[in-house]
């Protein structure tokens, strides 16, 4: 291990031990599953409007196109760019009513074609894919353009920074997170791999925060990282979860750490997702085998805790509905369209949001693609 990796797991140690650290200005915050709600309404955490965006199960020529999962979006010039790699494997285009546009890459043969698509980003009108082991670009129409060849690293996904670009390290003993110039240098890596239970792969692992600085975050690790150059990155958030927190220490120093962290991520906090608007910070977690959420305003100061399985959803109609994005202040949910038409036709109330989603039910497949929710928090 490197100076720069031991440094940084002494580092990661102390904030995943839940120091309160009373003299650093980081910014944290608190969950006390002791303040559960039990009956929680989503309509009561919103503001009323709602966009509604059912993605389109055709192309122009009528073909069936098919993605079930959403691993990246992003939405830029009032279009919506969708990655799903286990079944979509490239990058679906949508206008911003859901009807479908084009393609970014192509299985098959020729150039552009993409070999395992993991991910992507939208850099200055130029669509980087991330295929395994290179970069394949394409203009903003989906042109294929050129390929930029990585050596030295495999690399998951990616997220760009001012001084260059940052990788979750791909394969055993790789280091969790990989630091490359512009060029796709290797500069530096942090969190050394330690345990094949570590090193989960996690939903939304790096991201862009409200104002605009690259986060990084790992699993069972409460503190999440801004990314600002080459040195090392730098705490960002602190989550502390109380009573059900887990010591990353402990558990690396047991005579079975493989099997001391799997049993972590049930006895303990687990976080599993985490998006954050200016105004509002979104966190999903699992502890003893069932799912939470975590909402907190910035605003008002107040935070809601409730098991998922409490929530009554009377806007996406989805109980397994999960935001995938941020837009502006609106975060995205992600919901799937044979449980929200289930839940349309056992809902027994009536609001003008039911209305206006039972009116486009008569055109929802339920065996077809996913149905975006637009919400805005308020609370």
């Amino acid at each position: 291990m490197n100076n720069k990796n031991a440094f940084f797991l002494l580092f990661l140690v102390v904030f995943g031990c839940g120091s309160k650290n009373q003299d650093s200005d980081l910014d944290r915050i608190s969950v006390d599953l002791t303040e559960e709600k039990t009956d929680v309404h989503f309509s009561q955490l919103i503001k009323p409007d709602v966009s509604i965006i059912p993605f389109d199960n055709f192309d122009g020529s009528e073909t069936p196109i098919f993605f079930s999962n959403i691993h990246k979006f992003r939405y830029y010039k009032d279009e919506f760019y969708v990655l799903d790699f286990i079944y979509g494997r490239r990058v679906f285009v949508f206008d911003k009513n859901g009807k479908f546009l084009r393609f970014i890459g192509h299985v098959g043969e020729g150039p552009g074609v993409l070999i395992q698509a993991m991910d992507f980003d939208i850099l200055n009108d130029q669509v980087k894919v991330l295929d395994y082991g290179r970069f394949l670009n394409f203009d903003i129409n989906g042109d294929y353009q050129s390929m930029d060849k990585i050596d030295g690293f495999v690399g998951e996904k990616f997220i760009k920074y001012n001084e260059g670009y940052a990788f979750l390290g791909a394969g055993r003993d790789a280091d969790n997170l990989v630091l490359a110039t512009n060029e796709f240098q290797k500069v530096s890596s942090f969190f050394p791999y330690h345990t094949r239970a570590l090193n989960v792969l996690l939903v939304n692992p790096m991201y862009y925060s409200p104002g605009g600085d690259a986060i990084y975050r790992r699993q069972l690790n409460d503190t999440l990282f801004k990314i600002n150059d080459f040195q090392r990155p730098v705490p960002y958030l602190y989550i502390d979860f109380q009573q059900k927190k887990s010591n990353i220490n402990e558990l690396l120093s047991s005579s079975e750490p493989e099997q001391a962290i799997s049993n972590a991520r049930s006895q303990y906090c687990n976080i599993f997702d985490f998006y954050e608007t200016k105004d509002y910070k979104y966190l999903a977690f699992f502890v003893e085998g069932e799912a939470w959420a975590y909402f907190y305003s910035t605003k008002s100061c107040k935070s809601i805790v409730y098991k998922r399985s409490n929530l009554t959803d009377e806007i996406t109609f989805d109980p397994k509905a999960v935001p995938v994005a941020v837009i502006g202040d609106k975060f995205v949910f992600k919901a799937n369209p044979h449980n929200v038409l289930a839940g349309i036709e056992s809902y027994q109330s009536t609001s003008p949001h039911f209305s206006k989603l039972k009116s486009l039910s008569g055109d929802l497949d339920k065996e077809g693609n996913p149905i975006l929710f637009l919400v805005e928090f308020d609370f």
